[in-house]
């Protein structure tokens, strides 16, 4: 960090940054990000803050689909799923992990939908590789690429690639939309005072 913390400073803007985490920022992910926000220095912007934590109100069970028919293909069936907590009826603001399958390595593990996701991956590997298993409505399953979309902070009207491969990758590389909004906002309150009114 300190290398590029130098080189952009060198260049002639301010530099600052954070760990930011989805979960934080009203999106039911676990991904934990560093933002970084530079301002030229010729230019006057006021303090900079990055935008505090809100309260998690949303978690995995309100982005997954209701269609059982989207979702059939996404269920994994094996003879070496353990499920160790399967009566989850309350909430967290991080995973909350309650099986495996094989060894439970990476992409091996399940988890609650009463919790937040995992952090989507644009790779990886085991029978739950990218986005990690859920237990929905008794069956284990992968989360569709629709819901990762959610998850994403992408609308239902984004157009998704068409392969699913594909598309697993596209969010697993993206950043959370609503975080790069929120930190937006800062800038522009940043920049000009006056809009300390109109976006409060």
């Amino acid at each position: 960090m300190s290398v590029v913390r130098q080189t952009i400073q060198d260049l002639g803007y301010n530099f600052t940054y954070k760990v930011l985490n989805a979960s934080d920022y009203g999106i039911p992910q676990n991904r934990q990000r560093i933002y970084m926000v530079c301002f030229r220095k010729d230019v006057d912007a006021w303090d900079f803050e990055f935008p505090n934590p809100l309260r998690l109100e949303r978690f995995v069970e309100d982005v997954l689909l209701d269609d059982p028919v989207v979702v059939a293909t996404l269920g994994v069936e094996r003879d070496d799923i353990t499920i160790n907590k399967p009566l989850i009826d309350f909430y967290r603001n991080k995973p909350i992990r309650i099986g495996t399958v094989n060894k439970g390595g990476q992409g091996e593990r399940i988890y609650s939908k009463k919790g937040v996701a995992i952090t989507l991956s644009a790779y990886g590997g085991g029978v739950f590789a990218k986005t990690g298993g859920y237990l929905v409505d008794d069956v284990i399953r992968k989360l569709h690429p629709r819901e990762c979309a959610r998850l994403m902070g992408f609308p239902d009207s984004y157009q998704i690639a068409s392969r699913q491969n594909q598309a697993y990758k596209q969010f697993g590389n993206s950043v959370v939309i609503d975080v790069i909004q929120y930190i937006g906002i800062q800038v522009a309150k940043a920049l000009d005072p006056c809009t300390q009114l109109c976006l409060s």
